[in-house]
């Protein structure tokens, strides 16, 4: 590889953070110190970090290693995160029991690398934040995983309160004057998202720091979007994308997120609010089928525009707490996590824009997403048995609202995580019966689900990759939606047998996709079908930023055309 190809991740919108704070978490949970302990998996199969995260030196000489990432958010979001962050800056954030030592050996620092003159610095305290008992411990470095329950999806505020990962200050991005509110959405609309980010006290430092995170790459090769969709920041993602496309014309893979629960607007009763929330859908896949090279929606949730009893997706072996943004946002970071493998290992020869392309024929750039965690397997069970039994039901559940792809004319690429080799198929003088199967000739995991996806999928094409490298799943990821059917190792296990009361999942094997296919069209349809509830004329959020109907007139023709790829005479 003759340079890192790197890529540059955003975050905008509250759920988009609580995603991204567990897909950072979990990149760091995969970091090997060194090769003794990097477990069995070789190297070549770990994800390439250089890719997601960069390395730089703070004010006290000290080498840091942050993710490449921008994140937007309202002010409130942070609660005790400074937003220089905690690695940067003259921030130093107390325990309890800590005292003037500690604070007197930073001066010292500070002084010594000539960051203050002698006796001049002045140390001011700010008022105590809030800290979630998981992050006291943190900073204590007594964080227990074993057997301490700190009830992080009764008592999570934010995702500042699981985040373990720690980010650049360049990183931190607050709308300042727009405060969150629990209950309410105080940046409503796509096209408010769009003014804000034509607004030039936001859009000059945040292109400055896109330019910034640019520069210092060697190679970058793209982007990765994460948006809240169902609110204004819709439009500023809409917009940014546009940007990126005018400056750097890289690959862009852009999921827009879903909240698990119906979010209020100001203002606005349940009838208004489902207005709002097509109209910014409606603008936002118009922009995205015109600058993304593929976007891929997600949630949790079975269908969105008229969910009104918030009827969430199941994965077996899983259950969550359908409207907690802590659990579900844990669960579509996995899939993030998993399917992305694809072009992050070391050894890969894929590329972000292959990646996208391999699965977007015709036009066809909205996917579908479907994830298995924990995928299935028992306990001692061998992959082949498992694809050859039928997998007791589909492999995977969706994650894209309102999409069945099917299982016929696919083209997906999937990703498999967490099954040693030595569970791909018994040993020769020991195969037995599975020495009748076609199968017993793959001599990789990948091999073996390419041959799996030939057979179970009539005229699909499929790409498959795989490391043994199993989705970590412990604190501060929710082990506690998984069943007590799971085993610790995250198979299955046999019959009725229960995992042991105090024992907790410390890692599981995942299968992660994106699937494109002609009936991915019905997921547009229904959404075309909203539009004739909808008068923008009449949405105060609209109206008041001057946004004209013309505009929404157009990109409802435009989303007509778009489905128009998704027919069977456009397949390939």
């Amino acid at each position: 590889m003759d340079h890192t190809r790197e890529i540059l991740t955003f975050q905008l919108g509250t759920y988009a953070n609580y995603v991204g704070a567990h897909f950072w978490n979990q990149q760091e949970a995969n970091f090997v110190y060194d090769q003794e302990n990097g477990g069995n998996v070789a190297e070549e199969q770990l994800p390439h970090n250089d890719i997601l995260y960069r390395e730089g030196r703070n004010d006290q000489k000290q080498t840091t290693y942050t993710p490449r990432m921008l994140s937007v958010d309202l002010v409130g979001t942070l609660g005790h995160l400074p937003v220089v962050g905690e690695l940067y800056g003259n921030f130093l954030q107390l325990a309890d029991e800590q005292n003037a030592d500690q604070i007197q050996k930073v001066k010292e620092l500070a002084e010594q690398n000539k960051l203050s003159t002698h006796g001049e610095l002045d140390v001011r305290k700010q008022p105590a934040a809030t800290l979630s008992e998981y992050q006291q411990d943190l900073l204590k470095g007594v964080v227990n995983t074993q057997d301490k329950d700190y009830n992080l999806a009764g008592t999570c505020n934010s995702w500042a309160d699981y985040l373990y990962a720690r980010y650049h200050p360049r990183s931190f991005n607050l709308l300042h004057g727009l405060v969150r509110q629990p209950d309410v959405q105080v940046l409503g609309t796509h096209a408010a998202g769009v003014e804000l980010w034509q607004s030039v006290s936001f859009n000059e430092d945040f292109c400055d720091r896109i330019r910034m995170y640019a520069e210092e790459c060697d190679g970058l090769q793209g982007f990765q979007l994460l948006f809240d969709i169902d609110d204004g920041f819709s439009g500023l993602a809409s917009k940014c994308l546009e940007h990126l496309n005018d400056e750097y014309s890289r690959a862009s893979f852009v999921l827009p997120l879903h909240y698990p629960r119906n979010i209020a607007y100001a203002q606005a009763d349940p009838r208004t609010a489902h207005s709002i929330r097509v109209a910014n859908n409606v603008l936002s896949y118009y922009h995205l089928s015109e600058q993304a090279n593929m976007f891929t929606p997600l949630s949790t949730l079975e269908t969105i525009w008229r969910n009104n009893t918030l009827q969430s997706r199941r994965l077996p072996g899983l259950h969550w707490q359908p409207d907690n943004l802590y659990q579900s946002s844990a669960v579509l970071a996995a899939y993030l996590d998993t399917v992305t493998l694809g072009y992050r290992l070391r050894q890969t020869p894929e590329t972000l824009l292959r990646f996208c392309d391999r699965v977007c024929p015709s036009g066809r750039k909205m996917t579908a997403a479907a994830l298995a965690l924990p995928l299935g397997m028992q306990q001692e069970q061998d992959l082949i048995d498992y694809l050859d039994q039928g997998a007791s039901g589909p492999l995977f559940t969706q994650l894209t609202p309102g999409c069945e792809p099917g299982n016929s004319h696919i083209v997906q690429s999937v990703v498999a995580r967490g099954i040693p080799q030595a569970r791909l198929k018994r040993p020769l003088e020991l195969a037995g019966p599975q020495l009748r199967m076609s199968a017993y000739k793959c001599d990789s995991v990948s091999q073996m689900l390419q041959l799996y996806y030939q057979c179970a999928y009539h005229g699909s094409l499929t790409h498959a990759a795989a490391t043994p490298l199993p989705l970590k799943t412990q604190l501060p990821f929710p082990y506690e939606i998984f069943e007590t059917r799971v085993a610790p190792d995250g198979f299955m296990l046999p019959g009725e047998a229960q995992r042991e009361p105090k024992s907790r999942v410390a890692s599981a094997p995942a299968l992660a996709a994106i699937q494109n296919s002609s009936k991915l069209g019905e997921h547009l349809d229904a959404l075309h079908g909203q539009t004739h509830r909808v008068q923008v004329a009449k949405l105060r959020g609209y109206s008041q930023s001057g946004f004209e109907r013309d505009e929404y007139e157009m990109a409802l023709d435009k989303l007509l055309e778009f489905r128009d790829n998704y027919q069977d005479s456009q397949y390939l």
